[in-house]
């Protein structure tokens, strides 16, 4: 049996996305495969046991038979935080390694899916680098290609934890990147020990969200067009500028929802007349007669929430990263995308798998 810990350096890097894909495939070559989520920290509650909600989703969406309280034994709460600060809460390792052999008996391989990051859970002693150790695991990174950062991060962590870091798949890879990576950075990382297992594309659909889930999460008023609200925002703008110059972006990207103040009717009409999928009214304010009834013509949803433009907009990205994969056509097509362009013959290589596949021709 080999374990596999899907980890990253920052947060919303696509771990849901390749812990999905992972399985998916894995699953479908005919191998037992377990899921196991040993931090969580989205309380749920499901029948008598309180999981993680991420845990409960992905183990509900595989249909996986294995006990949900054993899947993701620990949720990290802000009571459990702030207990732990006083005193250190004990026995936290012991409760992960017990529900660990159970999800790990009779498998093939289980996928250990990382919620945060590779720090999370370093205050109670269950970082990556403790959980590595203790799950006898690989570490496959899942990274953004935006800069030098990750790649000066991994040789630090391979210091750290040393064989136990398999290697890293690329997230949200724009095209211009894809030379360089296969030219320069793929080559680098073998010589240090560390394997590319792939090239996901930047890809709207999965960052697209719905407006419902938007203004659940912002605790938004709906104003106007209730029932558009099953509508997906693949991308936003902030009206912060000129109105002359907020017209040529709106024309360049149409069909963002728009963040702006709520007494900023200019821009908010610019965006109901060109293809706005919704806005967002900052400040607690409420559109005026004639902004609703064009967004009622339109078929755009008004939502108004609390907090100035900045917090907002910065809230707003926060929960995009978080809703990324609840849809079922974004699943679907993201484990299309996992499918596509990650290197699953080397995996299976470098894990002595057997039931290897053959790499996709277009991504190699």
């Amino acid at each position: 049996m080999v374990t596999l810990y899907v980890t990253s350096i920052e947060r919303s890097a696509g771990k849901d996305l390749i812990t999905m894909g992972l399985i998916n495939r894995l699953k479908r070559d005919g191998l037992r495969v377990g899921y196991f989520k040993p931090v969580g920290h989205f309380p749920y509650q499901h029948e008598e046991v309180i999981t993680d909600k991420g845990a409960w989703f992905i183990h509900k969406l595989f249909a996986l038979p294995d006990p949900i309280d054993a899947v993701c034994p620990l949720v990290i709460t802000r009571e459990l935080i702030r207990q732990n600060y006083k005193h250190p809460v004990q026995g936290l390792r012991e409760t992960i390694e017990k529900a660990f052999q159970v999800i790990s008996a009779d498998k093939d391989i289980v996928v250990v899916h990382g919620d945060y990051n590779f720090s999370e859970a370093g205050s109670f002693n269950l970082a990556g680098s403790t959980l590595v150790t203790l799950l006898d695991a690989h570490a496959l990174f899942v990274e953004r290609y935006s800069c030098d950062f990750c790649i000066d991060f991994l040789l630090e962590l391979k210091k750290l934890i040393g064989t136990s870091l398999l290697g890293v798949v690329f997230n949200k890879t724009v095209e211009a990147d894809v030379e360089e990576i296969q030219t320069y950075v793929t080559p680098f990382l073998e010589r240090q020990g560390m394997r590319l297992f792939g090239c996901l594309p930047r890809d709207t659909l999965l960052r697209s969200v719905e407006v419902r889930e938007l203004a659940y999460f912002l605790g938004a008023e709906v104003t106007a067009c209730d029932d558009r609200l099953g509508s997906l925002v693949e991308s936003f703008l902030v009206g912060g500028m000129h109105v002359d110059k907020f017209i040529t972006y709106m024309i360049k990207h149409p069909g963002s929802a728009v963040i702006v103040g709520g007494d900023r009717t200019d821009i908010q009409l610019v965006a109901i007349e060109n293809g706005s999928t919704c806005l967002i009214l900052t400040g607690g304010l409420h559109p005026n007669e004639t902004i609703t009834a064009r967004a009622q013509v339109n078929g755009v949803p008004i939502l108004v929430v609390p907090g100035d433009t900045f917090t907002v907009a910065k809230r707003v990205e926060a929960v995009v990263g978080k809703l990324s994969l609840q849809d079922k056509r974004k699943i679907d097509h993201g484990i299309d995308l996992v499918d596509k362009h990650f290197f699953f013959k080397d995996l299976y290589a470098a894990l002595d798998l057997s039931n290897p596949v053959e790499t996709p021709p277009n991504v190699k």
